[in-house]
């Protein structure tokens, strides 16, 4: 009898590591409705949605005539609160409107920051940026309105800082909504790759993730990061490729990131 309650036991837990394992359903437009596909592009849930965003940290928003609400992973609502809109989650919460407001919710569809704001992006890091009025501001999951600063900034994409202009001139906020960089650039880019393009007149350089210099100004042009490269115009009208430790490849027959890279 042992044998066989081992045996059922090790059967449940291959079970549900295949089941932990198992692609989230993905969305599929079928006319003009939304339904939702198994790993073998069978349909599992009907095409009766007006809208479905694919599915992040194991839930997904549709759209059923006016009324947003969120799925589980098996395809059943997760909650029966409805919002005016939802979209996808990072750091366990997702952006959501209510009316004219903007707040956020949880994994279980409940409003973990009530609507308030006139906009809100998704959480990166950490942190996220708000509208208040006509202020962008940011915050964290903890404090909430706690640190918001009045200042234009564009929201984070993947740094723990994003950029912020006072006065005309531009410096870096940190998760905790203060100055890690107080403003002093012209112009301040998102972090991609741990680097930050920055203005000073009309040259560009990169900042790290700390505000320190790590290339000067020299470039008319630059791109974000990608793969470890970033293309770059110098003031010769040359266009080439530097990668992260500030080194230049020269642009000849290349057309790609990838290429420039030696990949």
């Amino acid at each position: 009898m042992n044998l066989f309650w081992i045996a059922g036991m090790a059967l449940a837990l291959v079970g549900s590591v295949q089941a932990e394992k198992s692609p989230p359903l993905q969305p599929v437009r079928l006319g003009k409705k939304f339904g939702f596909v198994d790993s073998r592009g069978t349909l599992v849930l009907p095409a009766r949605f007006d809208w479905a965003w694919p599915y992040t940290q194991g839930r997904a928003g549709v759209r059923l005539g006016r009324d947003w609400f969120l799925l589980d992973e098996e395809g059943k609502r997760a909650s029966q609160e409805r919002y005016d809109w939802v979209g996808c989650f990072s750091d366990g919460l997702a952006p959501a409107r209510l009316g004219r407001r903007w707040g956020y919710v949880g994994l279980d569809g409940a409003w973990k920051i009530e609507p308030y704001f006139s906009d809100a992006r998704p959480f990166r890091e950490g942190v996220a940026a708000i509208q208040v009025g006509g202020s962008y501001s940011i915050v964290d999951k903890t404090g909430c309105l706690e640190g918001v600063l009045g200042v234009d900034m564009a929201p984070p994409l993947g740094d723990r800082v994003a950029p912020g202009a006072l006065g005309g001139s531009w410096g870096l906020i940190g998760p905790q909504g203060k100055y890690v960089l107080e403003p002093c650039f012209d112009e301040i880019r998102e972090a991609k790759e741990g680097r930050i393009p920055f203005r000073e007149g009309s040259l560009w350089g990169f900042l790290d993730c700390e505000g320190k210099v790590l290339v000067k100004p020299q470039f008319l042009v630059v791109a974000p990061f990608h793969a470890g490269w970033s293309r770059v115009t110098l003031l010769s009208g040359r266009t080439g490729f530097m990668n992260l430790r500030g080194e230049l490849a020269e642009r000849r027959l290349v057309e790609d990131l990838s290429t420039a890279a030696g990949e």
